[in-house]
C-alpha cells in the first residue's frame, strides 16, 4: 500500500496479457475500514491467490447468511457511492470503468435526488 491506496495489478494470463479488461496498475483509495480489513489477511496478501481471496468471502458470506460474491461487494461499493451523493464521473473512475455510460447504466437510476429533485432546482 502507498499511502491511503492499494495499487492493484491484473495478472498476466498465458498470452502476456492482462486478466482485467484494461491489464493495467490501478490505484484504489481504501477508508479507515478497508485498511484494517487488509491488516487482519494473511502476510504478504500478494502470496494468496486472487482465487483464494474470493472463496473466503464466498465463505464467509454464506456462514454470515448473505451470500453474494466479491464482484456483487463491489457492485455493492459502487452503489452505496452513488446513493452518498458522489458524482458518477468519480464513481467510474474508482470503479475503473473504461467507459462513462457502463457506470451510467448501472448506478444513474440511485442518485439521491432523482429526476423530482432535479427538476426542484429550477429557479424559474
Amino acid at each position: 500500500m502507498t499511502g491511503r491506496k492499494l495499487r492493484v495489478e491484473s495478472d498476466p494470463d498465458e498470452d502476456g496479457e492482462g486478466r482485467t479488461k484494461s491489464g493495467k496498475w490501478r490505484e484504489v483509495p481504501l477508508n479507515r475500514y478497508a485498511r484494517w480489513a487488509l491488516r487482519h489477511l494473511p502476510d504478504p496478501l500478494v502470496a494468496v491467490h486472487k482465487d483464494t481471496v474470493s472463496d473466503w468471502f464466498a465463505s464467509d458470506a454464506k456462514r454470515a447468511g448473505i451470500g453474494g460474491s466479491l464482484h456483487r461487494l463491489r457492485h455493492t461499493f459502487c452503489a452505496h457511492m452513488v446513493i452518498a451523493g458522489v458524482p458518477l464521473r468519480r464513481v467510474q473512475i474508482l470503479a475503473g470503468h473504461a467507459d462513462y455510460a457502463t457506470t451510467e447504466k448501472f448506478y444513474a437510476h440511485l442518485t439521491p435526488e432523482g429526476d423530482d429533485g432535479a427538476v426542484a432546482k429550477l429557479r424559474y
